[in-house]
């Protein structure tokens, strides 16, 4: 991992950055679970130094940590709202695809479907609360890890988290404390990448000629 919470400035630094702005201080805070890591390496001419979190951590950002699907439930069912949601899912797949593939970079059509029907087999899209905009985020946490495949297409495994704290999906909808993030965790070296959980369904790269286009006829 190379990012921790300094717990004096409360700011996330890269190791190098770290390394030059928080003095001799050898602990920061994990991003995703808030335990203490701790610089590791640092001293290496072969290993590039680098985070780690200390041996009793329950993190799910170490591989052997992860429980797949074991937050994939809810307290409750609403069938009404589960079948506005299944709706929204149909007339929107390809923009839940593309904002699925921004996150999970080279996400193919099989995996999609595979994930939709694991959703549908948990069925997610009744959980009581559900809002649409939990649906791609909720969809990459249905995969146990998107590996590399024999064409190497990726760089390398990983897979995704919501906050470790959660038990079951929908206290991040129903309790306001829970972290509205979702993590990828990188099985090659542990390294997370972040992501907000926000409404926008459109991919990133196409904002700006959406709105180009929007100016444009308006």
């Amino acid at each position: 991992m190379y990012e921790a919470i300094d717990i004096v400035t409360n700011e996330l630094y890269g190791i190098d950055d770290w390394l030059k702005n928080c003095e001799n201080r050898k602990e920061g805070l994990c991003r995703v679970c808030g335990e203490k890591i701790y610089i590791r390496a640092d001293k290496s001419e072969n290993t590039k130094t680098h985070f780690s979190h200390y041996r009793e951590s329950k993190c799910p950002t170490i591989e052997k940590n992860h429980r797949p699907f074991a937050h994939l439930n809810a307290s409750e069912l609403d069938l009404e709202n589960g079948k506005i949601i299944k709706g929204k899912v149909a007339e929107h797949s390809f923009l839940i695809f593309e904002k699925c593939k921004g996150m999970a970079e080279n996400l193919n059509a099989k995996e999609f479907r595979d994930l939709i029907d694991f959703a549908t087999q948990k069925e997610v899209w009744n959980y009581k609360g559900l809002t649409f905009t939990y649906v791609p985020y909720i969809l990459l946490t249905c995969r146990e890890k998107f590996t590399k495949g024999e064409r190497n297409y990726r760089k390398s495994d990983f897979y995704f988290v919501f906050d470790p704290n959660i038990k079951n999906v929908d206290e991040l909808w129903n309790q306001s404390g829970k972290k509205q993030k979702l993590w990828k965790v990188d099985c090659k070296d542990n390294n997370v990448t972040e992501y907000s959980i926000d409404s926008a369904l459109l991919p990133k790269w196409y904002e700006f000629t959406d709105e180009y286009i929007r100016n444009k006829f308006t």
